[in-house]
């Protein structure tokens, strides 16, 4: 692994575990075993480190976001897939979703932030009118808009409830299928019989049956 990735790797740990305000560059390159030297040829601030992490996140989300739907009717799998991926890349990062930006001093950073925020919205929007295309739904174009907000506030939120609720220090596959319920049952009302029976009895949240290598 090259020196600039083992860096982005283990600031990435330390500000998910401490806080980036709590983290200095010493630690990160005490963590490292290398020279405070050595970090700064690659990143002089924590402020460019957390850029570049943000980079990350930002390509992360992209690849989430840019996923072809589903052309066999199974749109509810492909909003399970989208939103399972989602939580992965909240908790992954989650040291950035705690930060707030300050609109004057980086202000270039909160209109990325405001733009995936878009993105992901017209995503599940879009998501969700091909369910009412297929007949999996029944919604308004109203209706599709307030879904997808919530939607997104309970994959923002969800697995900080977990945190203050239940005080978990590391998150299962399991906790972020329970947030993709939590998701799907905003929906319940919305779906129609024929989404129902595709959902079945005992799974809430569809899951596509991809095979695992």
């Amino acid at each position: 692994m090259k020196t600039r990735d083992r860096i982005t790797k283990a600031a990435l740990a330390l500000f998910n575990e401490r806080g980036e305000a709590q983290v200095s560059l010493a630690q990160i390159a005490g963590k490292l075993h290398i020279s405070e030297g050595n970090l700064w040829y690659h990143f002089r601030t924590k402020r460019d480190l957390a850029a570049a992490l943000f980079l990350e996140l930002e390509e992360r989300i992209e690849r989430n976001l840019s996923r072809e739907l589903a052309a066999d009717g199974n749109q509810l799998a492909d909003f399970g897939d989208f939103a399972r991926q989602s939580f992965r890349d909240i908790w992954e990062y989650r040291f950035l979703y705690r930060h707030r930006c300050d609109l004057e001093a980086d202000s270039a950073l909160a209109l990325r932030i405001a733009g995936l925020i878009e993105r992901s919205h017209r995503h599940t929007e879009r998501i969700l009118a091909a369910m009412v295309a297929r007949k999996l739904l029944r919604a308004s174009a109203p209706e599709i808009t307030e879904l997808a907000v919530n939607a997104w506030i309970i994959s923002r939120h969800w697995l900080d409830y977990l945190q203050e609720r239940h005080g978990l220090a590391r998150i299962s596959e399991a906790d972020l299928q329970d947030g993709v319920k939590q998701i799907f049952a905003l929906f319940r009302p919305y779906l129609t019989d024929a989404a129902r029976a595709q959902i079945g009895a005992e799974d809430a949240a569809p899951k596509r049956r991809v095979a695992r290598g």
